[in-house]
């Protein structure tokens, strides 16, 4: 039979008052409800452990007292086993919210030390990068898909906050292998914005402009050719059979293998990244890695 704790507990308040009466009143119960208890103690560690006497007064038994001796440090390692057990830091899961297909741009920041940054006060903290659909960028947050977004503009949504990020990070073009610019190498990005360009007139606009280049010239003059690629792998995919061409940032560079060729924008304005979370967001783990990846510096 397993040995209840609590039972042992209640009997060591019994050898400390000497007295049923004065126990049951410390421990918030009858006499009668203490002596039961006491009964089935005894019944699980299978011996007597006190002679009962009705007035309540009673006599410890040998096997009580060497009961007694080992039961102490027991009830102390089970109490200490709680406490640390409360005690023990609870995984914080934090989740990073990237434009799905352009995890590489966040190769321009130490993740692991702001990870480090973090645990000081976190220990337990966990970083996770999740990709997020180009169409979600403004709902994700509010739809609790992710913890934080790390992004190209500000999120405008009532229930969210955008910060700035310390980084930044040129435009480029891109051109199928086999497009006229292929071996362009470098291009004064107004004579670049004159190509077909591709673009998502579903996303949010004033994080699509950057990419079809909206700050270079007006909409009325631009070439736009519509996408729905919810990714940047979706976007390359449309772009391979056709002639627009792709306004992006450096660091999806190593994303483009042979198929497709970076163009370097001359006079091209940077992205800057932005970090946004939900305003609700004020305490734990979120809120340091917030603060964190604001004091970020490039690699």
């Amino acid at each position: 039979m397993d040995l209840d704790l609590g039972l042992v507990a209640n009997f060591l308040v019994l050898i400390e008052e000497k007295h049923f009466g004065r126990a049951a009143i410390r421990l918030h119960m009858t006499s009668s409800a203490l002596s039961k208890r006491i009964k089935r103690l005894e019944r699980q560690v299978g011996a007597d452990l006190i002679e009962h006497d009705p007035g309540g007064v009673f006599a410890v038994t040998p096997a009580g007292r060497r009961f007694a001796a080992d039961a102490v440090p027991l009830i102390a390692w089970a109490d200490a086993a709680r406490a640390n057990a409360r005690t023990t830091p609870t995984r914080h899961t934090v989740r990073l919210g990237v434009p799905a297909g352009t995890m590489a741009i966040l190769s321009k920041v130490d993740l692991g030390g702001v990870t480090r940054e973090v645990r000081r006060s976190f220990p337990e903290a966990h970083l996770v990068r999740q990709d997020v659909a180009f169409t979600e960028l403004a709902t994700c947050l509010p739809d609790r898909q992710v913890d934080l977004l790390w992004t190209f503009a500000p999120v405008r949504h009532p229930v969210v906050d955008t910060c700035p990020l310390p980084l930044s990070a040129p435009r480029v073009g891109v051109v199928p292998a086999r497009h006229a610019l292929a071996d362009a190498g470098t291009m004064k990005v107004e004579d670049f914005s004159e190509q077909p360009i591709l673009y998502n007139p579903i996303c949010p606009e004033e994080w699509m402009s950057q990419f079809w280049l909206g700050d270079v010239r007006p909409r009325r003059e631009a070439r736009l050719v519509e996408t729905y690629a919810q990714s940047f792998t979706g976007v390359l995919r449309h772009a391979s059979g056709g002639t627009a061409v792709i306004a992006t940032v450096l660091e999806v560079k190593p994303l483009l293998g042979a198929a497709f060729r970076p163009i370097e924008l001359t006079g091209a304005a940077p992205v800057d990244f932005h970090l946004a979370r939900r305003r609700t967001d004020r305490h734990g783990a979120v809120d340091a890695f917030w603060k964190a990846f604001q004091g970020v510096s490039p690699r």
